[in-house]
C-alpha cells in the first residue's frame, strides 16, 4: 500500500467535490484519457471499489489487461470514470 502526498489528497478531494457540485468531464478531460473496455467493478477494501479491464491509450501502461486504482465517480451511460490517477474513458462491459 502506498501513502499518497497531502497535495495529491487535496487535489483529489476538490475533484470529487467538483464532480459531486454537478461537473461533468467534457472533451477537454476525456481526449487523452485511455480507454478501457471489457472492464467489470472489482470491490477494495472500505467499500472502495476500482476497475480492471483491457486498457488502449494508457500514457504508462501497456495496452493489455489492468487493473485501476479506486473509483472517485463514474458514469457509466455517459463513458467515463475519475479514478484516484486518472479520467478512463469507458467502452463495453465485460460480457457485452
Amino acid at each position: 500500500m502506498s501513502i499518497l502526498p497531502k497535495e495529491t489528497v487535496a487535489a483529489l478531494l476538490r475533484e470529487a467535490e467538483r464532480i459531486k457540485a454537478g461537473f461533468v468531464p467534457g472533451e477537454a478531460e476525456l481526449a487523452n484519457a485511455p480507454l478501457l473496455s471489457g472492464w467489470a467493478v472489482q470491490p477494495l477494501a472500505a467499500g472502495l471499489v476500482r476497475l480492471v479491464g483491457f486498457v488502449s491509450g494508457h500514457p504508462l501502461l501497456p495496452d493489455g489487461c489492468i487493473t485501476t486504482s479506486a473509483i472517485l465517480a463514474a458514469d457509466e451511460q455517459a463513458g467515463w470514470a475519475r479514478t484516484v490517477s486518472r479520467y478512463y474513458r469507458l467502452g463495453p462491459r465485460l460480457g457485452e
